[in-house]
């Protein structure tokens, strides 16, 4: 029997749940399956330990008093988190992971590599369940209670966060035929400055880089006025595609426009430096079956290891 450290037992603070909710000492014990009498014993020693009278009755009524109304109020709620804890504990020595994930992650990621993992995941654990309440480009601060599980591109601060690189974003330089044929195909960064760049936020300025040999490599950057900025990638390849001006988008965001002709490629001897793809999750004290096994599953289907 679950005893608390000042000698109260969980089996009498459920008999006080259980008569509160069933509003009778007869329901109330149906409710837990003991007998009236158990459950009359376990109230009066509830009462004794708590030095308060917590229900009136008679022989036709059962109320609690107002001492007894404001603890079950207090109470059923940490017993509910106490018993669903427990429950989530015994699925997970039954290989029945459960529980809620809160995920944040770029937009552009979760639509072109992401969201398919997501669906298979919840596929596999159907007890899990995924939320994705922030959507972002942005870098920003995050902690472990905001967020689970965190995705992001380019190299990250240090934080109470693991950091597992998962993979690779490799940007390519694309643009329409249309545009092409109306303004030229420049063949050298520099030429950049007078063409209409199509940007990301907050990506503004691009890093173009060329290895003359496996010792010596130039890299220039490219910042003039961009004709347009938009924080969604695919916002960006609709642009390039209608013939807005150039964009520089990750291979796996442009990879079936490319595929069917809706956009060309350009300077191919010059390369964007390829950004790392980290997931972020927590590193410390306890973490829950169901992160371990999303984590666990992500990196296994990004990096096959």
């Amino acid at each position: 029997m679950q005893r608390c450290k000042n000698g109260m037992k969980l089996d009498d603070l459920r008999t006080l749940i259980a008569i509160a909710q069933h509003g009778s000492f007869r329901a109330a014990a149906n409710a837990l399956d003991i007998p009236p009498t158990t459950l009359s014993r376990r109230l009066q020693r509830l009462e004794e330990t708590l030095g308060s009278q917590l229900v009136i009755r008679d022989s036709r009524n059962v109320a609690l008093t107002p001492l007894g109304q404001n603890y079950f109020e207090r109470c059923q709620p940490l017993l509910d988190e106490l018993e669903a804890t427990t429950t989530e504990l015994i699925d997970t020595s039954n290989n029945n992971p459960r529980g809620a994930l809160r995920i944040s992650a770029p937009v552009g990621l979760l639509t072109y590599q992401l969201m398919p993992l997501f669906n298979q995941f919840l596929v596999q654990y159907p007890e899990i369940t995924l939320s994705l309440n922030h959507l972002s480009n942005q870098h920003h601060d995050y902690s472990p209670e905001q967020y689970d599980v965190v995705f992001r591109v380019g190299h990250q601060p240090d934080s109470s966060f693991a950091a597992a690189k998962i993979g690779e974003s490799q940007r390519t330089l694309v643009a329409s035929s249309h545009y092409l044929a109306q303004y030229g195909t420049p063949l050298h960064p520099d030429e950049l400055n007078s063409h209409a760049r199509l940007a990301t936020v907050p990506e503004f300025e691009w890093a173009l880089t060329h290895t003359a040999d496996s010792v010596s490599q130039e890299t220039i950057w490219i910042n003039s006025p961009v004709r347009m900025a938009i924080a969604d990638l695919n916002s960006v390849k609709q642009a390039a595609i209608k013939g807005l001006g150039i964009a520089c988008l990750p291979n796996y965001v442009v990879a079936d426009a490319l595929q069917q002709g809706l956009l060309s490629t350009m300077m191919n001897d010059w390369y964007s430096p390829p950004r790392p793809i980290y997931m972020l999750y927590q590193r410390l004290g306890y973490v829950p079956s169901y992160i371990r096994c999303f984590t666990d599953f992500m990196r296994d289907a990004l990096t096959g290891k």
